[in-house]
């Protein structure tokens, strides 16, 4: 397979990933909005709380398994970035991430709040 070939393919699997992973955060986005709209509209019709509890509950055990699915989908992301460099892709190839750079690690309370979720 010629190298045009190769770095297309790669390109292709990249820009497909890429809508994956930009899915699952606008259904994280459209989840946290749900929440909002019935908390919003709750207290409009003046219903107690524990009218929604099960409906905030299992909105959140959606978006757990969501930031689940999000962790895979990175994992997955980083075995098609060793395939792409078993096969000779160089980085400069593909189509740049939004954020080249390793994140900071959390500290504080946020790393303790990151750490029990």
């Amino acid at each position: 397979m010629s190298n045009e070939k190769t770095i297309s393919v790669a390109r292709a699997v990249q820009v497909q990933i890429h809508a994956v992973e930009e899915a699952i955060d606008s259904a994280l986005g459209e989840a946290a909005n749900l929440i909002e709209t019935y908390v919003t509209s709750r207290r409009a019709l003046q219903l107690a709380a524990a009218r929604s509890v099960d409906v905030h509950e299992n909105t959140l055990k959606a978006m757990q398994a969501l930031n689940e699915a999000q962790a895979h989908m990175a994992e997955a992301h980083r075995g098609l970035s060793r395939i792409r460099k078993h096969i000779g892709v160089p980085s400069e190839a593909m189509i740049p991430a939004f954020d080249t750079e390793k994140p900071e690690e959390p500290t504080g309370r946020l790393a303790a709040r990151l750490m029990t979720v």
